[in-house]
């Protein structure tokens, strides 16, 4: 849960925060589960524990020696939280079984993605002892099994409450926590933890302020003066050294932080890759920028960022008292959107821009993966691929979820000849759309299910393949996605675009430009799925590069030329505006738009990103056009409305971005002779 403590200072992000005390929430709380016996199970168990004040969350009670943590008395239990990564003193009380508690105690109305991901975690983990695959389950077959109850596999037997083996991920982290302790104790002679834990337990009650009562790897940093950090900061250390998520030298680098100066270890970087690009429904940031946690963080309050800090990094690694400064400014522009302030920044020292672009992009590798084969296209003189031994013939091209047929606006823009192009959609409104701006020159081919090999065969030569999958089921920011392997969900459609690719390769002999888009929200695991089956890791394209919006997705494909360095266009939502009615841009850059038309305001504030005459105002469809890269008035037909035709461009490309990435194929094919275009002129 989400809430804003006062504008533009504390924007907070409880993961086991208890339900807000206002009237919308009394049901909430009145149904809260009490305790049961005191559990007396043993260390680790996968539980439900609870802080006084806090929901319950699952976890699993470790030994306080694996985490450093000192003995506690029978009726107390140490349990380290799922997806929290935070360790815990609990009275036993508050500590039950996760398997026979798991209908009292799962909230299936709660909404947060964390939270589902923890109960999740804990069924697969619970499934894996019990003897199931359940490494691949999907969020939905996980809470159906768990729904079933719990059923065994027949093969592995297990009675009543025993120990689940820890991951190597949890060993991690509490071996981090035992490290921070011990050095602790070195330095001063006592456990960091004391204070913090015993403090917020005597009280008794959560504080809005801390979390006082919960220890986590970060938090423990936070109380800890690590020589580290010390030595980076007294210059006898390089802060390249450091990892900024573990706030650690110990820990093997696997590469530079792409926002800040400073490294990442392995653990970190893949935190950061995973969470970068995910956003709530407010469009804010959900994990730090610094250490891709979540927690109670700080928001930027320029609406072009929305990038969070939590406390712990600006504890630690901002300059003394600037956790204090920050929460009396009023806005508060983040370390990325302001000038280096040496009594705000303290280490932490941003990137040039174009160094951000380039690192950022370089987080998704474009190299192969060894698992498919036959990829390689042959080599023209000026090292282009030849799709055939006619090297200037007009292109042909099949484009699956063609949407608004932006693949054709591309490659009409950047006036390559287009012999033939084939499309595969079931919009209707789509489709219209498409025939009125492009005539005859698109020729639908049917539902992608249908294209068979008869079919395929029948179209002939293909040079180009595009496609896009719906992204509602794959998208982190849905927190009930179902995944690729759902065949009753729009995500399965991927493999359509796959079998579509295989079979194209077959009939051509493999001569054939492809491109496949989605979005970068996704879970890491589903984003190694894709990457497997189409042979090639993604690039990520921001069309924050070339554009007035942020739009951020992967693209896989083996078109030449997306490894050089994007030049940033200066483009502003100002130059996008309708002229001559003083119209004024509120900020630099919109956010990412979605078929939500909630999804055009900006900021925590959720204000309009345009000025009229003073006053605020939405921005108009025709300017969403202008955005998007395409002409006014694009989507313009028939009685369409403005709410569908916002969700027409909300699942469209970026026009920008696949000029961008289709330019090298106009050394490729022949150019068209006729400056007139084949879309329809507008009078």
């Amino acid at each position: 849960m989400k809430f804003l403590l006062s504008r533009g200072q504390l924007y907070t992000s409880y993961i086991n925060m208890a339900p807000m005390r206002n009237k919308w929430k009394k049901t909430a709380i009145q149904r809260l589960p009490t305790s049961g016996e005191p559990f007396d199970g043993p260390v680790g168990s996968l539980v439900w524990g609870r802080i006084p004040g806090q929901p319950w969350w699952p976890g699993i009670t470790v030994d306080g020696q694996d985490c450093g943590m000192p003995d506690i008395s029978s009726d107390h239990k140490w349990v380290f939280w799922l997806e929290d990564r935070r360790v815990s003193k609990v009275q036993s009380k508050w500590v039950q079984h996760f398997k026979d508690r798991y209908s009292l105690y799962f909230d299936s109305t709660r909404k947060g993605k964390i939270y589902e991901s923890a109960v999740v975690q804990a069924i697969k983990v619970y499934a894996k002892h019990l003897g199931h695959e359940s490494g691949k389950w999907t969020n939905k077959q996980a809470l159906k099994w768990a729904d079933g109850g719990f059923q065994q596999n027949g093969v592995r037997k297990v009675e009543g409450v025993t120990p689940v083996p820890l991951s190597h991920v949890i060993q991690d982290d509490l071996q981090l926590i035992r490290k921070c302790v011990e050095r602790s104790k070195q330095n001063n002679g006592s456990s960091p933890i004391k204070n913090s834990v015993q403090h917020g337990k005597q009280n008794n009650e959560p504080s809005r302020k801390r979390r006082s009562s919960i220890s986590s790897v970060s938090e423990l940093k936070t109380d800890v003066q690590y020589d580290d950090l010390a030595k980076v900061k007294s210059g006898e250390m390089s802060i390249r050294r450091l990892c900024l998520g573990c706030k650690s030298a110990e820990v093997k680098i696997v590469g530079e932080h792409p926002y800040f100066e400073g490294s990442l270890c392995k653990i970190c970087m893949e935190a950061l890759k995973k969470h970068c690009f995910e956003f709530g429904d407010d469009g804010i940031h959900t994990h730090c920028a610094i250490c891709s946690r979540a927690g109670r963080v700080y928001v930027c309050d320029r609406p072009g960022c929305c990038k969070v800090y939590c406390t712990p990094c600006i504890e630690v690694l901002a300059a003394e008292g600037a956790k204090m400064l920050i929460e009396k400014m009023q806005p508060w522009q983040c370390f990325l959107c302001s000038d280096v302030r040496p009594t705000v920044n303290g280490i932490i020292t941003p990137r040039h821009e174009s160094v951000i672009l380039s690192r950022i992009t370089a987080l998704f590798s474009l190299d192969k993966i060894p698992l498919f084969c036959g990829d390689d296209l042959p080599l023209s003189e000026d090292g282009l691929p030849l799709v055939s031994s006619n090297r200037k013939n007009g292109l042909r091209v099949l484009s699956l979820f063609d949407g608004i047929s932006t693949g054709l606006f591309a490659l009409d823009k950047l006036q390559i000849e287009v012999e033939k192009y084939y499309a595969s959609e079931v919009d209707g409104d789509a489709i219209n759309v498409s025939k009125l701006n492009f005539k005859d020159k698109i020729e639908y081919v049917g539902p992608v299910e249908t294209l068979n090999l008869r079919k395929l065969k029948a179209l002939g030569r293909i040079d180009l393949l595009l496609g896009g999958s719906p992204c509602t089921e794959l998208s982190l920011a849905n927190p009930v996605r179902k995944g690729l392997f759902d065949t009753d969900a729009s995500g399965s459609l991927f493999f359509e675009y796959f079998r579509v690719l295989v079979t194209l390769r077959m009939l051509q002999g493999n001569c054939m430009y492809w491109l496949f888009e989605n979005t970068a929200a996704m879970p890491c695991s589903m984003k190694a799925t894709i990457s497997r089956y189409l042979g090639r890791n993604p690039t990520v394209f921001d069309a924050a590069w070339l554009s007035a919006q942020h739009r951020t997705r992967l693209f896989w494909g083996n078109i030449p030329g997306w490894g050089k360095k994007v030049a940033k266009c200066n483009v502003k939502l100002d130059d996008c505006l309708i002229p001559g009615l003083n119209r004024i841009a509120a900020v630099d850059m919109i956010r990412t738009v979605t078929t939500n038309s909630n999804s055009l305001r900006q900021g925590k504030t959720m204000t309009h990103p345009v000025r009229m005459n003073g006053k605020e105002d939405t921005l108009w469809i025709t300017e969403l056009e202008r955005v998007f890269g395409f002409e006014t008035h694009y989507t313009d037909t028939g009685n369409l409305g403005i709410s569908k035709r916002q969700q027409l461009l909300g699942r469209a490309w970026s026009v920008h971005v696949a000029v961008h990435l289709m330019k090298p194929l106009q050394s490729v094919f022949k150019k068209r002779n006729t400056k007139q275009g084949y879309r329809r002129v507008i009078i």
